[in-house]
């Protein structure tokens, strides 16, 4: 399947809205539970979700990008790619909540200080469901029903906001409300995108197929190894601000993270496209042309926003969370520069795992990493959570550089292309916003 520019930008605009749409609702979900819990409680709960999303992490596998990868080469029936990845779900998200137990029975202390062990425990069912998830929704990726991707994560933002509402500020439940309210989600999430899923692949075969399982682990696990460490890179500093800060440090810290974090909108809109076209595309000019181009986009629009939040960071702090939350502004300008370089990389990252070399991310995430954990070590006791968020920046430009040098490597290109905007872009951008606008014009007709 070749690469349409004109469907990529349809494509990658539709994302982009549906990005624009989690803002707003994962802005307000971040909102009530800081202003229900307060610094220390949204710390804690932060960390205790933690444990879980940590879990995920080691217990994917790489299952989700191999899924896009191998229903994008069409090796396989999508059926049994569905019935094996809900196989797979069942047996690691299983293996899982065991490697949680003993975490929680054994480590709590030394890992989780501060951090009570009921609510660790009473996060660990959001395992499975999660793995579950990501297994079934990356079969709709790999299909390219990008609409019905980007419609699972509106209803499973909408849902967790709702649930969120409800058990904080309908019910009061604290953090024990919270987690539950996340599960919830998560559950009514699950289901809808497995019958989405069913319907795209053309039903499910639940027999194991040994020889998918095979290539998709083998595949996967360089995958998962990169995923493993970027997910380290972007979460160690929590667990180091608690050593060294506690539950509270940990609470102003996320809410700066979160609001940043907001900035990779565009990143994960383009890369969520591209990465499935990447991995079918036979025609290496088409490759070579779409991927610095997005790239490029991504980072010049992500600095725009970097740059507009800069501005606006201590006003909205105060607007949306409180005064009590102030402190989180410098750890907030702190990681600007770092997510901004991290936009650009994530796209790149995505184009080396479509062209089937994912475990060169790995090198360059064990890089990142070593830099963020030194930093930290050094930076957290003199700074405070500011140090945190410079540890993290330095980390995101390793990864942005070693990442660059590996893209232009594979692909030819060189690292000015990959930068600096080009003549043919603005035919992009035209494209872009012409379908933005025909999207926006449609909903409004529907709407009248």
């Amino acid at each position: 399947m070749g690469l349409s520019s004109g469907q990529f930008v349809k494509e990658t605009t539709a994302t982009f809205v549906t990005g624009v749409i989690n803002l707003a609702l994962g802005l307000g979900t971040s909102v009530i539970l800081a202003r229900a819990l307060g610094p220390e409680g949204q710390g804690i709960y932060a960390l205790a979700t933690l444990l879980a999303a940590l879990i995920v992490i080691f217990g994917d596998l790489g299952i989700s990008p191999a899924t896009v990868y191998f229903v994008a080469q069409a090796e396989f029936r999508r059926q049994e790619i569905l019935g094996n990845n809900v196989l797979l779900s069942l047996g690691t998200g299983g293996l899982g909540v065991v490697a949680g137990l003993v975490v929680v029975l054994f480590f709590r202390e030394s890992l989780f200080p501060n951090v009570a062990a009921p609510l660790l425990l009473l996060a660990l069912p959001l395992v499975p469901v999660e793995l579950f998830f990501s297994y079934t929704q990356y079969v709709l990726l790999g299909i390219q029903r990008v609409a019905d991707f980007n419609y699972v994560r509106v209803v499973q933002s909408a849902v967790l906001m709702a649930f969120i509402a409800l058990a904080l500020l309908g019910m009061k439940a604290g953090v024990t409300g919270a987690i539950l309210a996340g599960l919830f989600a998560y559950l009514v999430a699950a289901i809808l995108v497995f019958r989405l899923a069913v319907k795209a692949a053309g039903g499910v075969d639940l027999k194991p197929n040994p020889s998918y399982i095979r290539q998709a682990t083998a595949y996967g696990v360089q995958a998962h190894l990169s995923n493993i460490l970027g997910f380290l890179n972007y979460r160690v500093d929590m667990f180091m601000v608690n050593w060294f800060l506690g539950p509270a440090a940990v609470g102003l810290y996320t809410v700066g993270v979160g609001m940043v974090e907001k900035l990779w909108m565009t990143s994960q809109a383009a890369s969520t496209v591209l990465f499935p076209r990447v991995a079918a595309e036979t025609n290496e000019e088409r490759r070579k042309g779409l991927t610095p181009l997005v790239a490029r986009t991504v980072l010049w629009t992500t600095a725009l926003g970097a740059l507009l939040l800069a501005i606006l960071s201590r006003w909205i702090v105060l607007l949306l969370y409180s005064e009590a939350f102030l402190p989180a502004v410098g750890a907030l300008q702190a990681l600007l520069v770092g997510i901004v370089a991290l936009s650009a990389a994530r796209v790149l990252a995505n184009d080396i795992s479509g062209r089937g070399f994912p475990g060169l991310n790995i090198y360059t995430g064990i890089a990142a990493v070593t830099a963020n954990v030194a930093l930290n070590l050094l930076w957290i006791p003199r700074y405070g959570i500011a140090g945190a968020a410079w540890a993290s920046t330095v980390s995101y430009m390793v990864l942005f550089l070693s990442t660059i040098f590996f893209y232009c490597r594979l692909s030819g290109n060189q690292w000015t292309v990959v930068l600096f905007p080009q003549r043919e872009d603005w035919e992009l951008y035209w494209k872009m916003g012409k379908a933005f606008y025909n999207w926006a014009l449609a909903k409004v007709r529907v709407v009248l």
